[in-house]
């Protein structure tokens, strides 16, 4: 069967850009796209959590660092639908809320640590992206989630500017070697992607950062 819909073949296309090697997946993969489909998960939340496999598959030792199935990446895709869906579950229903709950409980977990975090310069870049979110609020935009996920970008790399070049020049070889370890099975594209997600990782444990959506 040929899956026409946008949803399954963007998640399609960023697996196999990663992965590196086949056209297409297997049925029973596109069934485990089309389920996070009917669960009305955002696409982006899915490429965060396949872009953890593949993160994680490239922190082992071992010489197989191809992972060939989408099913083989469920547990590390069901860890971020848990953290979105803490944020994101209403209280009554049990089912995804509106996209205004979702802001609010983004804005309330910045809240939190706006008031926990002591540096100044720090705390201003959680500011400007709780200003960000919260002017979601009024905007009628079908890709909230994607546009959230950018905020959040923007924040490791406004951190990351606002380092010393001393400190940036340390920081980047580091994501550039973990990155280029599985270049071979990468494009370029995917790649940059990789290197830019070991980066915020970095920052986020060498600097005691927080994810602005979930820590999940």
């Amino acid at each position: 069967m040929i899956y026409k819909s946008s949803y399954v073949k963007e998640i399609e296309e960023y697996f196999l850009s990663l992965s590196g090697k086949g056209i297409m997946l297997s049925s029973k993969d596109y069934d485990l796209i089309l389920s996070w489909k009917k669960k009305k998960i955002p696409k982006e939340v899915i490429f965060k959590g396949i872009s953890k496999a593949f993160d994680q598959s490239l922190n082992k030792k071992s010489n197989d660092r191809f992972l060939p199935s989408l099913c083989q990446v469920v547990s590390f895709v069901e860890e971020v639908i848990g953290g979105y869906q803490a944020i994101a579950r209403g209280e009554s229903s049990g089912e995804l809320d509106s996209d205004k709950v979702v802001i609010q409980r983004i804005v309330e977990r910045l809240n939190e640590i706006i008031k926990s975090e002591k540096r100044d310069n720090v705390r201003g870049n959680y500011i400007h992206a709780r200003k960000r979110i919260l002017a979601l609020i009024n905007r009628d935009d079908e890709d909230t989630f994607k546009t959230i996920e950018q905020i959040e970008e923007d924040f490791f790399e406004n951190f990351f500017q606002s380092l010393s070049q001393t400190e940036r020049d340390k920081i980047m070889p580091e994501a550039e070697n973990r990155g280029n370890r599985s270049s071979r099975f990468m494009t370029e594209r995917a790649r940059r992607e990789s290197v830019m997600s070991f980066r915020n990782e970095i920052l986020r444990k060498k600097y005691g950062l927080k994810n602005i959506v979930s820590d999940g």
